[in-house]
């Protein structure tokens, strides 16, 4: 968003909350040309549905912020000639709004639960963190605005979708991020690049903004 829009510096108002499914499901395997289709209970098959039940519950959740991923999906027992017998999911869903998370997330469950008992699928589905989203520090996030302001930059104000240590550092003591752009919009990656002059603006913020922090707080 930053390098679309040609601006310099994000400022984070709030980040986004976190929340990860992991699902075993367990079918029935057998020899590809053995097993006719009516027969099957494919792991699979049912995993590809809830896969696609997690995109249909983030695009009709009402939340632009609403995003989810099926970042592992793992079969077995992975031969071409064999009916998948097992699968496992994790799910990555988060928002931030607690109550748009929180409905996706039902109707994520949901799906499991209809889809495995149309194929007569087994799972077991287990939530690893449901965490709560933070809101950064007004006088931080306006501290960073004040600073950008002052150096004649140009500042967006933003959701991180990443939480990053941020999220669990908001609760124990005040908190924002500053943001600068990368190339193609892609981070957390090893082709993510900023070139030195938008490090630069981004260090040049953080120290300004310490420094006016340090000289009001004496």
């Amino acid at each position: 968003m930053l390098e679309r829009e040609g601006i310099p510096i994000g400022v984070v108002e709030k980040i986004a909350a976190p929340s990860t499914l992991r699902l075993q499901l367990t079918g029935v395997g057998g020899h590809a040309g053995a097993m006719l289709m009516p027969e099957r209970h494919d792991a699979l098959l049912a995993g590809a549905e809830i896969a696609l039940a997690v995109e249909q519950a983030v695009l009709t959740s009402g939340s632009a912020d609403t995003v989810g991923t099926t970042g592992v999906f793992r079969i077995e027992p992975g031969a071409v000639n064999s009916v998948p017998c097992r699968a496992r999911l994790e799910i990555d869903l988060r928002d931030t709004r607690v109550s748009t998370r929180d409905a996706a997330l039902a109707r994520i469950e949901a799906a499991v639960e209809q889809v495995c008992g149309r194929r007569g699928v087994s799972f077991q589905l287990e939530r690893l963190n449901v965490d709560a989203p933070a809101l950064c520090d007004p006088l931080l996030v306006q501290t960073v605005a004040d600073v950008c302001a002052e150096l004649q930059l140009p500042a967006k104000r933003m959701v991180s979708r990443a939480y990053h240590d941020t999220l669990f550092m908001a609760q124990v003591c005040p908190a924002t991020m500053i943001f600068i752009p990368c190339r193609g919009g892609v981070s957390h990656r090893p082709d993510e690049y900023s070139s030195p002059e938008q490090i630069r603006r981004g260090v040049e913020v953080l120290a300004l903004m310490l420094g006016r922090l340090a000289r009001d707080r004496r």
